[in-house]
């Protein structure tokens, strides 16, 4: 602020740049997000602009950053909203213009957080900005996780959690919502939201506290409404629960790693018959068909070399 590269009172275009952080990927190569390209379709508000385009994000170092498929959040001592006249409401948060309203169906967020310096502020929001927010994920200073309904009694979902990575999926209708952690259903509730669109929001956002010591978290493999729901891809296969009743039609491909056009992978044996569009993979016992043009180049050249009757 002294520096005057920050103006007080407006929407910064200018920016502030931060040290570059690099991000160990080995530490965060396992788990249901671990695998996901980097959400491309998202904006960030931060303390000086609330509403940053991906172009301009190398101008907002200081306090976001991506490295592979991973976010970067942080937030120093002592500072606060500058862009106008409220005071503290430090935040940075990344979010999309995708929204909705009750009706138009459920809607999911998934994604793998790590807690490096952790500070009392919320972490994830389902924000409506009529009527407010439905749902928030806190973390505090002791890297304790907690769910936040904004009806009904909070629930602590883990303590200590201070570089140890875990995972969120949240479902939202407009109305009612789902919390799982690491894979556990652990809360739900419902807030009635007679105006304006529901939307997702994640980072770190301090409302009307101070930032009393630096803070930063990492965020991997965040996405909307993905395909896999953040639980396919896996380096090992599940066990079936029952051996499928009968032979599943087609020819037998043995235990490999398939990749999709966006680069998600899942492990799993195959069926596939000539002339078909679709290849069938076993997941979890089941046969689920799978979209040959959702394939990854290499893997339909791999299967027409291999079955000698896929089209070009």
């Amino acid at each position: 602020m002294k520096s005057g590269d920050l103006p007080r009172g407006k929407n910064s275009a200018t920016g502030f740049e931060g040290a570059k952080i690099s991000i160990n990927h080995e530490l965060l190569k396992d788990g249901p997000n671990a695998r996901r390209p980097l959400i491309q379709d998202i904006m960030i508000h931060t303390l000086g602009n609330s509403v940053i385009q991906r172009k301009d994000f190398s101008k907002w170092s200081r306090w976001y950053q991506e490295d592979g498929n991973t976010q970067i959040f942080r937030l120093f001592k002592d500072e606060e909203n500058v862009r106008n006249s409220r005071g503290l409401a430090a935040r940075i948060e990344a979010f999309s213009e995708f929204k909705w309203k009750k009706g138009d169906g459920w809607q999911e967020w998934v994604a793998t957080y790590t807690i490096i310096k952790p500070h009392n502020c919320s972490i994830f929001q389902a924000k409506n900005p009529i009527n407010d927010w439905s749902v928030m994920i806190n973390m505090n200073k002791n890297g304790d996780v907690n769910l936040n309904h904004r009806r009904g009694e909070d629930k602590r979902l883990a303590s200590n959690m201070t570089g140890k990575p875990f995972h969120i999926r949240i479902r939202e209708n407009g109305h009612d919502y789902e919390v799982y952690f690491n894979g556990k259903l652990e809360g739900a509730g419902s807030y009635d939201r007679p105006k304006g669109e529901t939307g997702f929001r994640w980072g770190m956002y301090l409302g009307a506290k101070p930032v009393t010591h630096d803070a930063m978290i990492l965020v991997t493999g965040a996405a909307i409404n993905p395909k896999d729901s953040g639980e396919l891809l896996v380096d090992e296969p599940e066990p079936d629960p029952k051996p499928s009743p009968e032979p599943e039609p087609g020819i037998p491909i043995p235990l490999r790693s398939w990749k999709n056009y966006n680069g998600e992978t899942i492990r799993a044996e195959a069926r596939f018959q000539a002339g078909s569009d679709v290849i069938k993979l076993k997941v979890r016992g089941q046969w689920v068909p799978y979209p040959l043009t959702e394939l990854s180049d290499s893997d339909r050249k791999e299967l027409a070399k291999a079955m000698e009757v896929l089209p070009d």
